[in-house]
């Protein structure tokens, strides 16, 4: 072997583990976030469940192994709060997944689509724009 790869070599392998790391927190951070949405669409359902109830009384729900009888009212805060938890968990995880997979890109030696970094415009955003320049329909708006 040359002088030359002898030196290299530790470097091509220092890189590929980084790049073996970063890969499998990758993989890690894409299934918490798809287990994360499956909570957050079963917490949704609940949601709609608790709504369409019509009469105004007490509910049972199962908090860890036991049943609690609850008010209507306070059951639906609490799955509304945890459904912003959720969210915001994901996100979370979604914003530090580009990090992720932009660090990747970078020690494979791949460009960065452009357009990576983009973020959904907010309600308040699209309704400033909406009010300039006419109606835009609510199921392009991400909360």
């Amino acid at each position: 072997m040359s002088r030359v790869s002898e030196r290299a070599l530790p470097v091509y392998l220092q890189t590929l583990r980084q790049s073996e790391n970063l890969g499998e927190e990758v993989l890690a951070d894409q299934q918490q976030v798809v287990e994360l949405d499956k909570r957050r669409q079963t917490n949704r359902q609940a949601i709609r469940a608790v709504k369409n109830e019509e009469e105004q009384r007490n509910m049972w729900v199962m908090m860890g192994n036991e049943f609690v009888k609850v008010e209507k009212k306070v059951l639906e805060s609490w799955l509304e709060g945890d459904q912003k938890v959720l969210d915001k968990e994901i996100n979370s995880i979604r914003d530090e997944l580009k990090h992720k997979v932009q660090a990747l890109k970078q020690l494979e030696g791949e460009e960065i689509p452009k357009g990576f970094f983009l973020n959904a415009m907010s309600k308040n955003s699209l309704s400033n724009i909406s009010g300039e320049t006419g109606r835009v329909t609510e199921r392009y708006v991400d909360q």
